[in-house]
């Protein structure tokens, strides 16, 4: 009679442990992505849909499109009439749309014969296809 006692105490302190453990588990609703937004980005383990995070291409996309790397744009020499001058170099982003120049001071001739530094603002410029 004890072992059938004792057997009945277990049943009902492991009963609902073995029930749990045989539930079907529920499936997460269906996430519907974000215009605009590439990827599952509400589920970072999402690897099939999501990009690789050290990919220059991951992140929010911008109208300048994503940033994929710096290139170095060399100084460009100037003829003058009785000199040359060189402009400096200078950084700008390539991303996918096109490239990206930062605002910068270049050599332009100003008045007929005198060359001077004019402020050329920055922009977005678009790449050829």
């Amino acid at each position: 009679m004890r072992r059938f006692i004792a057997f009945v105490l277990a049943a009902q302190v492991l009963w609902p442990v073995l029930t749990a453990a045989q539930a079907p588990v529920p499936t997460p609703p269906a996430v519907v992505p974000t215009p605009g937004v590439p990827g599952n980005p509400t589920n970072p383990a999402d690897t099939i849909n999501n990009p690789h995070p050290t990919m220059p291409w991951v992140g929010i996309p911008t109208p300048y499109g994503q940033f994929i790397r710096w290139v170095w744009m060399p100084p460009e020499p100037l003829v003058t009439a009785d000199r040359v001058l060189y402009q400096p170099g200078f950084w700008a982003a390539q991303t996918t749309a096109g490239y990206y120049y930062p605002a910068r001071w270049v050599l332009r001739e100003v008045v007929p014969g005198t060359v001077g530094w004019v402020l050329l603002n920055g922009g977005a410029v678009p790449s050829a296809r």
